[in-house]
């Protein structure tokens, strides 16, 4: 019986339509398009991008004869571990007989392979194909011949997806494969693969691809596609694809149907949505100077021209970062990957800049991109981390008030003997409040601060002795110690504010406090405020444990600051004071002494109260009975 030029029998009918074989584009010359990262992927070791110390290797062991039996290729996505295990596959299966020139992409085996016509090569998807029962289906089959080839090659891609019953599955098999069966397992996650299936495997790092090797890529393949482009959209785009070959290629394929085959600078902005480098540059120099409208300006036009401020922002991370490794290391190799007009740029920038203030600039706009992402206000996110970083640096700097004695008020109509006027020796001045960028770069530092009592002493012990009537000793002294403006002390600062006004506000402070550190907030419990002068407050402690832990501590006196501030509307400046009284040590001296009978003469040898009198006088003190 006869068939018809269609394969069909005569005069019968199968109800479906006939249609001639189909035919290869490259039999019938057609124009189907192909995407360029499948269309030059790499076909010799020689093509491979960016793996030198890999194609060595394995060069070297197919020479010599010692291919192993499993390898394992580790990396980011678009390195080349696919294209890497398909140069293997071709290597073992060359028929070149120079080891040394395979695989010679020439050869009937080699050339199968490339057009993926080769059935002994086996790409399997380990996303898809996970379970116990693909790796039992993989494992009878194996065992039969090649078909064709010298070696059957199995490409397990993304083995990380496997389920642990197929890897455990696998283990024998990978162990102790048949002689003429390769395996090749790709992943980008290494660290979920079982340690008993890495074991088995030779492994292989692939790196991340450098800038001006995925540039060069570029610039060959768009000479042999014969499309003009930019050298600066390539480098770019290189910037996008950060180290993947593959995503520079498919950018580039985007870019030639958009660009209509004539790639620009100007075409890659308005296609990825991104600014070029002199946006980030100038957005990065107003940072620098301080120019908090000139970068309110740059924010407000990208907006209008529709660029996506997620990827400015990373693009602006990335050249903070550069511009913090080039200070930290002015030698080192972090920036081999830029171009030289980059790395020109930023030594400019790093010679008007400190380290600190970089990182500190860094610290903020790091975290800007998960707003940015998650916040209706459009720009806002952006906004407000300029002015978190600028405005700190345009504030001028609170100054603390030193600590500094008044003067003894006149005296009053007494009939007792003038006494010769005491000497009032001033404290260290305590040292500038740090503004928030001054506290984030650099660790505050503890001025030391006189307690009120050493002070009381001090002064007590520098007046002369002399007769005095006997008077009953008080079982307590509140001493009212005023502190007097230091310089430093703009007189605004020193404008009267109702005490009462300070008193309400204590507890509104201690809670707000609490939001932040509640073991502060616990700690402030126990303190009290007990006078002002203008805007500086007097703040007292009872236990000479809670006043150490303010006394030497700028930082925790400047969240009281802070929050002061805030509740109050206004700058407030505290002043910690000790006054113990009975509750720490069992004497009004605050910070020495022990419990038990006071004795009957103080330091100096006058009596006790004697001393008591004239620490009164001295301070227009009163007693309490």
């Amino acid at each position: 019986m006869t068939t018809d030029s269609n394969g069909a029998f005569p005069g019968f009918d199968w109800g479906l339509p006939v249609e001639p074989p189909a035919t290869t584009t490259a039999a019938t010359g057609g124009n189907r398009s192909q995407t360029l990262y499948r269309k030059w992927r790499s076909q010799t070791f020689d093509e491979l991008v960016g793996q030198e110390a890999i194609t060595r290797t394995l060069r070297n062991a197919i020479a010599s004869g010692r291919t192993g039996h499993a390898y394992l290729f580790c990396g980011p996505r678009g390195t080349g571990k696919t294209s890497t295990g398909r140069l293997l596959a071709k290597a073992v299966n060359c028929l070149d007989p120079d080891p040394r020139a395979r695989p010679c992409d020439k050869c009937e085996a080699c050339r199968s392979i490339a057009e993926a016509r080769a059935l002994d090569l086996i790409e399997i998807d380990a996303a898809s194909n996970r379970g116990i029962d693909e790796v039992r289906e993989l494992r009878d089959k194996i065992n039969f011949q090649p078909s064709y080839l010298k070696k059957k090659v199995y490409i397990i891609d993304e083995v990380h997806m496997m389920t642990e019953a197929a890897f455990n599955a696998l283990l024998k098999t990978l162990e102790e494969p048949p002689p003429h069966a390769l395996f090749i397992l790709a992943t980008t996650d290494p660290q979920d693969i079982p340690a008993t299936v890495v074991s088995r495997c030779q492994r292989f790092d692939f790196q991340r691809i450098g800038l001006e090797q995925i540039v060069k890529r570029l610039e060959y393949i768009c000479q042999e596609e014969k499309i003009p482009a930019q050298q600066e959209a390539l480098e770019t785009v290189a910037r996008q694809a950060t180290g993947s070959l593959r995503d520079a290629l498919s950018l580039l394929d985007q870019l030639i149907v958009y660009s209509g085959g004539n790639i620009t600078i100007e075409a890659v902005h308005l296609m990825l949505g991104v600014m070029n480098i002199e946006a980030v540059s100038d957005f990065s120099e107003a940072l620098i100077a301080g120019d908090l409208p000139g970068g309110l300006e740059q924010i407000n036009k990208m907006v209008q021209a529709g660029t996506d401020l997620k990827r400015f922002n990373r693009d602006l991370v990335e050249h903070l970062r550069s511009l913090m490794l080039l200070k930290a290391n002015p030698s080192g190799k972090e920036l081999a990957d830029m171009t030289t007009e980059a790395v020109a740029r930023l030594q400019d920038q790093a010679k008007r800049v400190e380290l600190a203030q970089v990182v500190y600039f860094l610290k903020i706009f790091s975290g800007v991109d998960y707003n940015l992402k998650v916040s209706p206000y459009g720009q806002l996110p952006l906004e407000l981390a300029l002015m978190e970083a600028l405005l700190p640096a345009q504030v001028a700097p609170a100054v603390a008030p030193a600590v500094q004695a008044v003067p003894a008020a006149p005296a009053r109509a007494s009939t007792t003997p003038s006494r010769p006027a005491a000497s009032t020796p001033p404290a260290a001045p305590r040292q500038a409040v740090p503004t928030a960028f001054e506290r984030a770069a650099t660790p505050p530092a503890a001025p030391e601060v006189k307690s009120a009592a050493n002070m009381v002493e001090k002064l007590v012990n520098s007046v002369a002795p002399a007769a005095a009537p006997e008077a009953k000793t008080p079982d307590k002294v509140e001493v009212n110690v005023t502190v007097s403006g230091e310089a430093g002390v703009d007189e605004a600062d020193m404008a009267e504010i109702a005490f009462d006004l300070v008193q309400q506000s204590w507890p509104k402070v201690i809670k707000s406090i609490d939001a932040q550190s509640k073991m502060i907030a616990a700690l402030l419990k126990e303190a009290r405020p007990t006078s002002n002068r203008g805007r500086q407050v007097m703040l007292s402690f009872d236990y000479q444990f809670h006043y150490n832990k303010f006394k030497d501590s700028d930082t925790n006196r400047g969240i009281i600051e802070d929050h002061f501030s805030k509740v109050m509307g206004q700058k407030i400046i505290i002043k910690c004071v000790f006054d113990g009284g009975d509750k720490d040590n069992g004497n009004g001296g605050g910070e020495g002494g022990g419990k038990g009978p006071k004795s009957p003469s103080g330091p100096g040898g006058l009596p006790e109260n004697e001393k008591v009198r004239k620490a009164m006088d001295i301070f227009n003190a009163r007693s309490l009975d």
